[in-house]
């Protein structure tokens, strides 16, 4: 399906429905995943519209359809796309560390991730209210998880099969996970109180056996 001149391609995830494959359809979904970021920080998530985001974004409704179903893709596609950024952010915060344990990787996660959330306003937004079929819960849990797991796996610091670092990581992130949330509610550059909570809990080697 075309509009516009853009083209897109196959299944893009639960957010987009179509990849885009052009440089001129990257560019689109670029500016359309800038402007629900612009919209959400200016205005809250109840703020995002197929209507409001394609008139903010300079681009044609008809254009918009070609990527995603409705809102609620748009929402899903820009904490797709935030998931990603972080995954770099934690490759540049991991790189030239020196790393004597697991812990010591997933402190620096902790603290890469803390540090994406209080960049970003956006991407905090976006995660607290992202739509219950979409990132939110289990799924957006699984896909931060998988970032870090990743980063991990990549440099060489766990196994990519160790079942028992699989279920250490869900452990972790679980809780810190909820406790991120529960501070960047009660203050928009997180709650020192309960971040430095978080940073005891989360040193703590967690034993299967």
């Amino acid at each position: 399906m075309r509009a516009g001149g853009d083209e897109a391609g196959g299944d893009g995830g639960p957010g987009l429905r179509r990849a885009p494959t052009s440089r001129r359809g990257r560019a689109t979904v670029a500016r359309v995943l800038d402007a629900v970021d612009c919209l959400v920080a200016a205005e809250g998530v109840e703020a995002v519209s197929t209507t409001a985001v394609a008139e903010r974004a300079g681009v044609a409704v008809g254009t918009l359809y070609q990527y995603v179903d409705d809102a609620d893709g748009l929402v899903v596609a820009a904490l797709e796309r935030h998931a990603d950024a972080f995954a770099e952010a934690l490759a540049d915060a991991l790189e030239g560390r020196p790393m004597r344990r697991k812990r010591d990787a997933a402190n620096a996660a902790l603290d890469a991730f803390i540090g994406y959330c209080r960049q970003r306003p956006a991407f905090v937004a976006l995660w607290q209210a992202a739509p219950g079929e979409g990132l939110a819960g289990e799924r957006a849990e699984d896909l931060l998880v998988g970032v870090v797991t990743g980063a991990l796996v990549d440099r060489g610091l766990v196994a990519a099969d160790d079942p028992a670092y699989a279920l250490e990581a869900r452990v972790q992130w679980a809780v810190a996970l909820g406790l991120v949330r529960l501070a960047f509610r009660l203050d928009p550059v997180g709650d020192e109180a309960v971040l430095a909570h978080l940073r005891r809990l989360f040193d703590l080697d967690v034993r299967t056996t």
